[in-house]
């Protein structure tokens, strides 16, 4: 990770919008897709329908996600807000990352490498970042920014004024990076189960969402 940041600092150009690779499309739909089609490959069908259906898995990790993370970032901005050395789009800013479902990619990848539960994980993150663009920016707009006058300046009224263009964008994303290579590589392992965990243990594909990580990050 430090290397690509690093990669990243003397080569921008590699991986910007509109760069040497085009990334918007090669590493946004191209990297991630290959995250969820080597998942799909990996995980059985019954476990992910098994997880589908934890319904207390899936309350601790949304009311993590988007009740109590939210909240503890507004208290650690607002005490930050009273430092004139820091800047209040800086802790605006705070504020939106703390209202964000966190990204399907990094927790898959790095749930994989931990050794945890990938299928549990896959479920809990697809469906906060279903449910993201219509809870965060009703915390971001109508919750955490009005509370004060000084972060109340930066509310995103123009943003709010296309939700529908909002929903439209990150719903084509999702379905073409995350949904539709998972079911393709369900697919694949359901017509060659055999074949596909020969070729999981044997060429190490649990390895490319590693190295598709790396990208995201460059």
């Amino acid at each position: 990770m430090g290397l690509v940041i690093l990669l990243a600092y003397f080569f921008p150009n590699v991986g910007k919008h509109g760069g040497y690779i085009r990334s918007e499309y090669t590493v946004t739909y191209g990297a991630v897709a290959l995250i969820f089609f080597t998942s799909g490959l990996a995980l059985p069908f019954g476990k992910l329908v098994q997880h589908a259906r934890n319904i207390r898995l899936h309350i601790i990790v949304q009311v993590t996600s988007f009740v109590i993370t939210p909240a503890a970032f507004f208290a650690v901005a607002c005490a930050a807000s009273t430092n004139k050395a820091i800047e209040i789009s800086a802790v605006v800013g705070y504020i939106a990352a703390g209202c964000l479902p966190t990204t399907i990619n990094s927790n898959v990848v790095m749930t994989r490498q931990a050794g945890g539960d990938v299928a549990a994980t896959m479920v809990s993150v697809t469906l906060g970042n279903f449910l993201g663009p219509f809870i965060t920016p009703l915390l971001i707009a109508k919750l955490y920014l009005p509370a004060t006058r000084q972060f109340s300046e930066w509310l995103p009224t123009e943003a709010l004024d296309d939700l529908s263009g909002l929903y439209r964008n990150v719903m084509f994303q999702m379905g073409l990076s995350v949904y539709v290579p998972l079911v393709v590589g369900q697919i694949v392992r359901a017509i060659w189960t055999k074949q596909v965990e020969w070729a999981l243990t044997r060429l190490k594909l649990g390895k490319i969402g590693s190295l598709c990580m790396l990208a995201l990050i460059w």
